[in-house]
């Protein structure tokens, strides 16, 4: 080594060690941004902690668990943790588990990346596949159904699992993900992160980085293992803020999108081959793009019909099943993540069904629409109305109320269906009756629906058919936000919807309860507070195949 080297050698090295020494000073020290905060931990049933053994070295991998109470399979998300939590952290998308009654698992994989055995290891990867056969093996999951998800952190986990994982994945959700090691290290000292300190444990013995493990452990230096994951689906979300208002630039989510279609596309896996190609290929993302995104942090050229739940998109690539979006936001996970999860929630269900209900069930997105979506070898006879009640007279407006109507509304069912027999009348009404306006009239709200029940079961269409009956709570109302005629609301309905069940049950009817579990999700999805778009109507019509899927009628 020449004596100039030697001297660059030696500034580089003494530069290292005092980064090092800044690092473990404090100097450089920063809050974790919001989607690395491990303060929060709490978990309760239904959730429970399992320990799994770990097939790499006997490790006992501890992870929180969630098993679907649903009689028919379904999916398991694999939900991942970020970069400095572990098992306990709090997730997110626990509540939204909850409301679509999926299995769920929330593994430790060695923990935060500040060890040798964390930050992308061997025995991570090995972690994530066994907590994935774990929760096969201990939930009624569809093995053919599961999703992994990671923000931050998690998302770099993710990628690892894309670029590394034997299990065949039905979709990888990768949010804010960091995909390249060295560069987010040099990142991290510029922007005065801890995040290079972790780097330094986990991967260095001498306080200088290790170029080559950091590579090693990086998912966009990886081997692409294209042939096992031809039909994974892979989606790569950026809000376009992150770099200035968290904690990794946009730079990795596209250069990670660029490299794996370079490489399908080119055969190139190398960016410096790649980005050329980019300058004239729209279904790369070019230099002039990346340079222009991360200076104005939008897009005066974006399409305003193309949005992530009310977030505009930026820029947006597909190629094959990789996705990449660059969304209005910054470091982090959108609360609706699970409703961008690839399933295909459809059974095999030959019924004509009738369907009662409010806006909900009669907006052109209501849960009816998305309910024939899902049984499409079903006929659904939909005689919904906004503004329906049980019993009242909605607004002074006689039509509205159910029991005063129901005759008619059953002689009109009964033209609409001809010659044929109707196997199950769906009833899902109590939103309006607990408008202001009724406030004080609550105890007639259960009269009302006792009696809107009898007339049901005796009406002729009734006797005639002997359709089941499946009564469906009314959804929460949002406490704030909300018109002043759905003020309180929610609160009289808290009260309302136990004593409708027991009215239903005792009346032999079917009772699904959509109430409790969209109490913690319905502010993802109702922007009035009481109307649900698409994905939450989805939502209610699963709950109600799974109803209908475990009916006497259909076995």
């Amino acid at each position: 080594m020449g004596e100039t080297s030697k001297r660059y050698w030696v500034s580089g090295a003494l530069w290292c060690i005092l980064i090092h020494l800044l690092l473990c000073s404090g100097l450089l020290a920063q809050q974790d941004p919001v989607w690395d905060n491990t303060e929060n931990s709490h978990w309760k049933a239904p959730f429970e902690q399992v320990e799994i053994p770990s097939t790499a070295d006997g490790h006992l991998q501890k992870a929180f668990m969630y098993r679907s109470g649903s009689t028919r399979p379904k999916p398991l998300i694999v939900s991942l943790h970020t970069w400095s939590g572990d098992y306990t952290q709090k997730d997110p998308i626990a509540k939204e588990v909850l409301a679509r009654d999926w299995n769920y698992i929330h593994p430790h994989f060695r923990g935060p990346n500040n060890t040798p055995q964390a930050m992308g290891s061997p025995l991570v990867l090995a972690d994530i596949e066994d907590a994935i056969r774990y929760a096969l093996a201990n939930t009624n999951a569809d093995p053919e159904e599961v999703h992994i998800i990671g923000v931050s952190g998690g998302g770099y986990a993710t990628l690892l699992a894309y670029m590394n994982g034997k299990y065949p994945v039905k979709s990888f959700s990768a949010w804010a993900p960091i995909s390249d090691i060295e560069a987010w290290y040099w990142e991290s000292v510029g922007r005065r992160q801890k995040y290079a300190k972790d780097i330094l444990q986990a991967l260095s013995s001498d306080s200088l980085l290790p170029q080559a493990e950091a590579r090693k452990r990086s998912p966009l230096k990886q081997k692409y293992p294209a042939a096992d994951r031809k039909d994974a689906k892979l989606y790569i979300y950026e809000g376009v803020h992150d770099g200035y208002e968290g904690s990794v630039p946009i730079t990795h989510s596209i250069n990670m999108y660029n490299r794996l279609v370079g490489e399908l596309k080119w055969g190139l896996s190398d960016l410096e081959d790649i980005m050329p190609k980019a300058a004239s290929d729209p279904d790369l993302v070019s230099e002039k793009e990346v340079i222009e995104l991360l200076t104005k942090r939008y897009n005066p050229d974006y399409d305003p019909k193309r949005t992530l739940f009310g977030r505009n998109i930026y820029l947006y690539r597909e190629w094959g099943n990789i996705q990449l979006t660059i969304f209005e936001g910054g470091h982090e996970q959108i609360p609706q993540a699970l409703a961008l999860i690839p399933y295909n929630n459809t059974a095999a269900i030959n019924a004509n069904i009738l369907c009662i209900g409010d806006s909900n069930a009669a907006n052109k997105e209501g849960w009816v629409t998305q309910l024939q979506e899902m049984i499409p070898e079903s006929a659904l006879v939909n005689i919904s109305r906004s503004g329906r009640t049980i019993g009242f007279d909605n607004g002074g407006r006689a039509a509205l109320n159910a029991l005063k109507n129901i005759d008619g509304y059953l002689r009109e069912a009964r033209e609409r269906i001809g010659n044929r027999s109707y196997d199950y009348i769906i009833l899902c009404l109590g939103t309006n009756d607990t408008k202001q306006e009724f406030a004080e009239r609550q105890e007639e709200v259960v009269a009302n629906f006792e009696k809107l029940l009898s007339r049901i079961q005796k009406h002729p269409l009734y006797k005639k058919d002997k359709p089941g009956l499946i009564v469906v709570t009314p959804p929460p109302i949002s406490e704030t936000d909300i018109e002043d005629k759905y003020q309180g609301g929610n609160a009289r309905l808290r009260s309302l919807v136990p004593r409708l069940q027991a009215v239903a049950e005792r009346e032999g009817c079917t009772v699904v309860d959509v109430y409790h579990p969209l109490l913690g999700v319905l502010n993802y999805y109702a922007p009035d507070g009481v109307h649900m778009v698409a994905a939450g109507q989805k939502i209610i019509a699963a709950s109600i195949v799974d109803a209908l899927l475990q009916s006497e009628r259909l076995k």
